[in-house]
């Protein structure tokens, strides 16, 4: 009985002692722009610290798969960190998005993890 005791006040005492597990996540795109408009969206952040939003580092691609003469946007990312509230990224583009099916690959590497999300985003001509 006292090794049974002894065992699971152990086992306890170990799962108490393991570090917490974070994890980066990101929700669907909230686009708020329409076709032959700059590009204006946003995909929030959960799940995430303070210490993975401090060395978050982020790259946009356009996809191999579109043709060279498809016109694609200059796409820049902003971590956005409201003080009340859930963090963000801010997609925006200085071109207007001519095209109404537009590609990327969203590459997201900070401190404890990577993070690639391709999205595919049909944009409307009309809010």
């Amino acid at each position: 009985m006292n090794k049974l005791i002894l065992a699971v006040t152990l086992t306890l005492s170990l799962l108490a002692i393991q570090p917490a597990a974070y994890a980066l996540a990101l929700s669907k795109l909230q686009l708020n722009s329409a076709l032959n408009h700059n590009l204006d969206a946003i995909i929030e952040i959960s799940s995430a610290n303070a210490q993975e939003l401090d060395s978050l580092n982020i790259a946009v691609s356009r996809l191999s798969n579109q043709s060279m003469d498809y016109h694609w946007p200059n796409i820049k990312v902003e971590l956005v960190r409201p003080e009340n509230g859930k963090s963000y990224l801010k997609l925006t583009s200085e071109e207007v998005v001519r095209e109404p099916v537009l590609n990327f690959l969203l590459e997201l590497d900070w401190s404890t993890g990577r993070y690639k999300r391709e999205y595919s985003l049909l944009i409307n001509p009309k809010f």
